[in-house]
């Protein structure tokens, strides 16, 4: 019986091979100036003048000075010392179960 190498590896490098030139080929056509398309695409310069008007999509403001605001300045400060007691409260219990902690 003659001697036969073993070649069951050769098989698994030509299929490696071929693939990774598929790869190449295949990623070759995404080649440009940048490591990764469409990151660094350079934007056209802004024209002079104001920044153009955008639609609004949130909370549309008062339009018209007939339009009452949703607070009156009384109920806004009433708000805030309201949220500052509440900050006041909770970084107190905070601090307080830390300190019961150790």
């Amino acid at each position: 019986m003659p001697y036969l190498p073993d070649c069951r590896g050769t098989g698994r490098a030509a299929r490696a091979a071929f693939f990774g030139a598929l790869m190449a080929l295949a990623l070759s056509g995404c080649a440009g100036d940048v490591p990764v398309p469409f990151v660094n695409v350079a934007l056209p310069p802004a024209g002079p003048g104001p920044a153009p008007e955008y639609p609004n999509v949130g909370a549309t403001p008062n339009a018209s000075p007939n339009e009452a605001p949703v607070m009156t300045e009384m109920e806004r400060q009433a708000v805030e010392e309201q949220l500052k007691k509440l900050v006041a409260d909770r970084e107190g219990s905070v601090k307080r179960k830390i300190d019961n902690s150790n």
